[in-house]
């Protein structure tokens, strides 16, 4: 018998779920309400606010969380007010309940994570709705929406372009949590690796019948013979003559004794004959019959999977909402009026593909509005429209979806381009002869690179497009960007739609074999030690004229250290060259290629999904685990390596710098867990218990080779961290020096001035992880 818990439990379950739907339907109807004051349906678009209001309310009543109920009930009183036609809605009127809807999203995270309830926040979040509910009520006529005179209070048709479609007829469907289905998906995976073993099987029987071919060979040779012998037994045996008229008695036996086993063995032979024949017979039946249950096993599991599949399958429109809030927030920000079309072709994804492909789309619109729109002054010199326009449009081809960002704004500036490759170093006069314009706008993608001298709020520290390649590269897609000065810019994502399964070469590390995705395998090409150079102090291999890092793979994975790359005796070796093109590029040379592989995906439980280079693993036809290698984290580590290759037993490592880094934070226990973290990661650590102590440290080691980054807390005493930051920033020489803030702050309002005071990255602790912490240290280092 279910106890109260239980039932509780359940009711909470159900809430989580049903809140987001309820979020995402108020923030999508009131953005289109916002952007189109006069739509036709605006009337029956406030009825359906209300009521989403009002559920949300009740929901989080029957869930026991009061605060959410508070701030439910509060929407629900402005609502209330814009359906009696007491206020129109305005962006100022419509900001505190975008924020109120993201503290919901809070709450709702904290109580999942069974954390007491941010009173405080709960009452700042009402006292704003009321307190706009109040101004706006002193201030706004009441005013007469469009459809009214025709408006039944009671109407339920669906609002054009609203979130929440709905259907005429009863829908004949469930709800499932997506851990079942991920759990489905888990099986299948299994399901199709036993496949792949049954085919494996059939091939090895086929192979053994095939066995019997050798032996009709050879018995076509010899049956003639015997069959000779068996039929001409008498007339070939053996006469002995004497000269005495007694016969030998010894030497006839022996004749007999001899007949007789050529008898057997011919007979021996015969039925030899026939069992073969007969298991040759059956071998091949039975080969028959298994392909044709491992074609039927194949194709039912092929099709459950791509069942399963679907029901992972989520609209794109699902993701393009949230972003039209985000376009809202950017454009005014950056005081640019920009009209922002979505247009999702109808298209779908695997859940996993589209939480990637949120964080990227996100940045391409903060850069499009903020980086290509023009002001509107410049737009109306150039003929252009005020309004900016950016488009995101989608499609999908087969196995693939496309996305396009495009906008009509400035264009890439290849020239500010050029001029920030050369001064960063990341090029020479040289390359930016050979470079193609291709080229060229490929080194926006590049860890730190901006052409901005002063980054602001929304942009400028060369993180957002490093960010969204990296995405997009581990979902084994691509993307490009095409420019054109003065008209627009175009970012092209294709990515596949779903990331169960994948076609990986296997290669081989000493013992182990690993499975390398072949969309990131960009050439295998053999290397002896002829071709090997030595280019500013790296190890290098030409590569289409190019100069590309060569290093061994087992060195970058941890499978093996100093390895050298042609020992005594190898005058050859592959090498695979991996990345995503230009100067991302390495080669990395392999003890053996095992051969290509359909490869099942099983996304790695935790804490394993935390392993370093290791994204996912699939379980070969034999039964062994490879281990699907993140081809980002390689090429980032392998560029990141100082030393160079052995490239024979009688060389020696050149010699590298350690990175030094100071972590600031009073607390010894988060002192402890990052220097542990980061010296297993390679790094050299000195650690400071707040600003004051930490700038006598960066002194110190200025004198010493310099430090190569900073992580420090926020709440610290003497000197804080955001005080420690802009003393840093105002200091000449400490100005560039790379900041990250870890802390327990996680306000907008501290966000906001960890990105003014000129921190280079802000991770809360709340969300902290090991992962996180070393990808943002690497992309800025």
């Amino acid at each position: 018998m279910e106890t109260d818990d239980d039932i509780l439990a359940q009711v909470f379950a159900a809430f989580c779920e049903e809140q987001a739907e309820h979020r995402a339907a108020i923030a999508s109807l009131l953005l289109e309400l916002e952007q189109h004051p006069d739509h036709p349906d605006a009337r029956e678009m406030i009825d359906r606010l209300f009521r989403a209001a009002h559920s949300l309310k009740g929901s989080a009543r029957a869930a026991g969380l009061p605060g959410i109920e508070q701030i439910a009930h509060a929407i629900e009183d402005m609502f209330a007010l814009l359906r009696q036609q007491q206020m129109h809605v305005t962006s100022a009127w419509c900001d505190p309940i975008y924020a109120a809807l993201d503290v919901i999203g809070s709450l709702v995270d904290q109580a999942i994570a069974r954390q007491p309830s941010d009173d405080a926040l709960v009452d700042e979040t009402v006292r704003r709705l009321r307190a706009n509910l109040t101004q706006t009520l002193d201030h706004t006529p009441p005013t007469t929406l469009a459809g009214d005179a025709s408006h039944h209070s009671n109407a339920a048709a669906p609002a054009s372009g609203s979130a929440l479609p709905t259907t005429g007829g009863e829908m004949s469907t469930i709800r499932l949590a997506i851990e079942t289905l991920d759990t489905l998906l888990s099986d299948v995976g299994e399901l199709m690796t036993g496949v792949m073993r049954i085919r494996e099987q059939v091939r090895r029987i086929q192979d053994l019948s095939r066995l019997s071919v050798r032996w009709r060979r050879l018995w076509s040779q010899v049956r003639p013979l015997v069959a000779h012998y068996q039929a001409n037994g008498d007339a070939l045996r053996p006469v002995v003559r004497h000269l005495e008229t007694t016969p030998v008695f010894d030497e006839q036996q022996s004749g007999l004794r001899h007949e007789r086993d050529l008898q057997a063995l011919a007979g021996a032979l015969s039925q030899a004959a026939m069992l073969i024949d007969d298991l040759e017979g059956r071998l091949t039946a039975y080969a028959r019959d298994l392909a044709a249950d491992q074609s039927m096993l194949s194709t039912v599991t092929d099709r459950l999977h791509t069942q399963i599949r679907r029901t992972r399958m989520i609209p794109l429109r699902t993701i393009f909402q949230p972003l039209r809030l985000v376009a809202r927030d950017v454009s005014r920000s950056a005081g640019k009026p920009v009209d922002v079309m979505f247009d999702d072709g109808g298209a779908e994804a695997d859940r996993q593909v589209l939480d990637a492909l949120r964080e990227v789309l996100t940045h391409l619109l903060r850069n499009a509005i903020d980086h290509g729109i023009e002001d509107a002054p410049i737009r109306q010199q150039r003929g252009k429209p005020e309004r900016g326009q950016v488009r995101v449009t989608a499609a999908v081809e087969g196995d693939w979806l496309t996305i396009e960002v495009a906008d009509d704004g400035n264009g890439l500036d290849d020239d500010a381009i050029r001029r920030r490759a050369l001064e960063s170093g990341v090029l020479t006069v040289t390359d930016l002869e050979r470079f193609s314009p291709a080229d060229i706008h490929s080194l926006i993608f590049l860890p730190g690179f901006s052409t901005r001298s002063a980054a602001n709020h929304l942009s400028g520290r060369g993180v957002g497009l490093d960010i969204a390649h990296s995405h997009v590269e581990r979902m084994q897609g691509r993307i490009q960007v095409q420019s054109m000065p003065g008209v627009g810019c175009r970012f092209v994502l294709s990515v596949p739609v779903s990331l169960t399964s994948a076609h990986g070469l296997l290669v081989k590390l000493e013992q182990q074999v690993y499975a390398v995705p072949l969309e990131s395998i960009h050439h295998i090409v053999s290397v002896s030690p002829s071709d090997v150079h030595r280019f500013e102090g790296r190890t290098v291999v030409l590569i289409d004229g190019r100069p590309v890092a060569l290093v061994h793979l087992a060195d970058v994975v941890g499978a093996g250290e100093g390895r050298y790359l042609f020992p005594d005796g190898v005058t050859r070796r592959h090498a695979l060259v991996l990345g995503g093109g230009g100067e991302r590029m390495i080669a990395c040379v392999i003890d053996g290629i095992e051969g290509e592989q359909e490869l099942v995906v099983h996304r790695l439980p935790f804490p394993l999904k935390r392993v370093q280079f290791v994204a996912t693993a699939a379980i070969l036809p034999n039964g062994t685990v490879a281990p699907i290698l993140d081809t980002v984290d390689l090429v980032r580590a392998a560029l990141g390596v100082r030393r160079a290759a052995a490239v024979a037993v009688s060389g020696a490592d050149a010699q590298h710098r350690t990175p030094q880094i100071v972590v600031v934070d009073d607390s010894l226990t988060t002192r402890m867990l990052e220097k542990n973290i980061l010296e297993a990661a390679g790094y050299q650590v000195h650690l400071a218990t707040d600003g004051m102590e930490a700038l006598d440290v960066l002194h110190r080691l200025a004198a010493n080779g310099g430090c190569d980054l900073v992580i420090s807390d926020i709440d610290m005493p003497r000197l804080n961290g955001f005080e420690l930051t802009e003393k840093l920033r105002v200091s000449e020489r400490f100005k560039h020096l790379p900041i990250v803030l870890v802390t327990s702050l996680d306000a907008p309002e501290h966000r906001e001035r960890g990105v003014a005071v000129g921190a280079d990255a802000y991770i809360v602790k709340r969300a902290f992880d090991q992962q996180t912490l070393l990808e943002t240290i690497a992309r800025l280092i």
